[in-house]
């Protein structure tokens, strides 16, 4: 499930660094508080952050399911070091929206980001927010088994083309 988590903030951040209004971002351009506080925005605005931190809750029930199904008598235990956890993988979670928020900042210049954020902070951005995770969710549903009959097609097709040219594989 932390792919799953992972794969969520990778398609978001595909997504918005993808979009063509981007493609001119002002290269080299001092990056001022402004700009950053933009990026950080627009990463959280997008559920970056969010994605982000499902890694914890997602930690967390497996956790308690591996480790309490498997050790019962460890639970009272198991519940405080996980509660105790939460402030590290919360700094933890800061420190990579840092990033992002500076990976934001120097692929989109500041004018880009207010627009951006303009637009998520609109009802139309709110919609697609909202749908966004359900729709991520049903992408990496059919992703995985598209990509295994993908990959067994393309070797298929690579042992046939290497027959033809007279190799047995």
């Amino acid at each position: 499930m932390i792919r799953h988590s992972l794969a969520s903030a990778a398609l978001g951040l595909a997504l918005i660094l993808s979009a063509p209004a981007f493609a001119q971002t002002a290269a080299l351009a001092p990056i001022t508080p402004s700009h950053l506080q933009l990026a950080r925005e627009a990463a959280e605005l997008t559920g970056i952050s969010a994605s982000l931190e499902s890694i914890y809750t997602e930690f967390s029930t497996r956790t308690k399911q591996l480790v309490g199904t498997t050790r019962p008598e460890l639970k009272k235990d198991m519940d405080a070091v996980i509660d105790a956890l939460k402030p590290e993988a919360d700094a933890k979670r800061a420190e990579i929206m840092v990033t992002a928020s500076e990976i934001f900042a120097r692929k989109i210049n500041e004018a880009d980001l207010k627009e951006v954020v303009t637009f998520f902070k609109s009802p139309v951005g709110q919609r697609y927010n909202a749908a966004r995770t359900s729709a991520i969710d049903e992408i990496y549903v059919v992703l995985e088994p598209w990509s295994i009959n993908t990959s067994n097609f393309l070797f298929d097709r690579f042992t046939q083309e290497m027959r033809k040219r007279g190799h047995q594989m």
